[in-house]
C-alpha cells in the first residue's frame, strides 16, 4: 500500500476491498524509498503522515475483521501444538494448523497441566482477545 502516486481514491478502493474481503489475516506495511531502486527518485512519493495514516486505518478494519473472524471459532475443538509460556508462566502459548508462529496469532491455554514444548494437545476454543484466541485444555 501506499506506492508512488496512490491517490486518495486508489486507497478508498482497497479499504472497501478488504472491507468486502474479510481475510482472515492481513499483512500490510508502508512502501519505503529504498536507495538503488528505480522508485527511489520518482515523482508522487506519499507524505510519509499519510502512509502512517492509511497504514493505521487498514490496521483499524483488519482487527476489527480478524475479531469477528476468530469469534466463528468459539466452541470448536482445535488439535494444537504448545509453543512456550507466558512470561507470568499463568498460559500456554499455543498455535493450531491455522497460524505461521511468530506471524500469526496465538492461541493462550490456562497452565493447569504439566506439558512439554512441542506437545499436541486438545483444546476448546472459549474466548478471542485481538488476534488471539483463549482455549481450554481437554482431557
Amino acid at each position: 500500500m501506499d506506492f508512488l502516486g496512490e491517490t486518495k481514491e486508489d486507497f478508498q478502493e482497497l479499504y472497501n476491498f478488504l472491507e468486502e474481503a474479510k481475510f482472515d489475516k492481513l499483512g500490510a506495511f508502508a512502501y519505503s524509498k529504498e536507495e538503488g531502486t528505480p522508485a527511489y527518485n520518482m515523482q508522487n512519493q506519499v507524505h510519509p503522515a499519510t502512509k502512517k495514516s492509511r497504514y493505521n486505518k487498514i490496521m483499524q478494519l483488519q482487527q476489527k475483521i480478524s475479531y469477528e473472524n476468530l469469534q466463528k471459532h468459539i466452541g470448536k475443538t482445535f488439535e494444537v501444538v504448545i509453543d512456550g509460556l507466558t512470561s507470568n508462566k499463568k498460559y500456554y502459548i499455543a498455535r493450531s494448523y491455522m497460524d505461521t508462529p511468530e506471524i500469526d496469532g496465538v492461541i493462550y491455554i490456562k497452565n493447569t497441566k504439566n506439558l512439554k514444548l512441542g506437545q499436541f494437545v486438545l483444546c476448546k476454543i472459549t474466548d478471542v482477545k485481538n488476534y488471539d484466541l483463549i482455549g481450554d485444555l481437554l482431557n
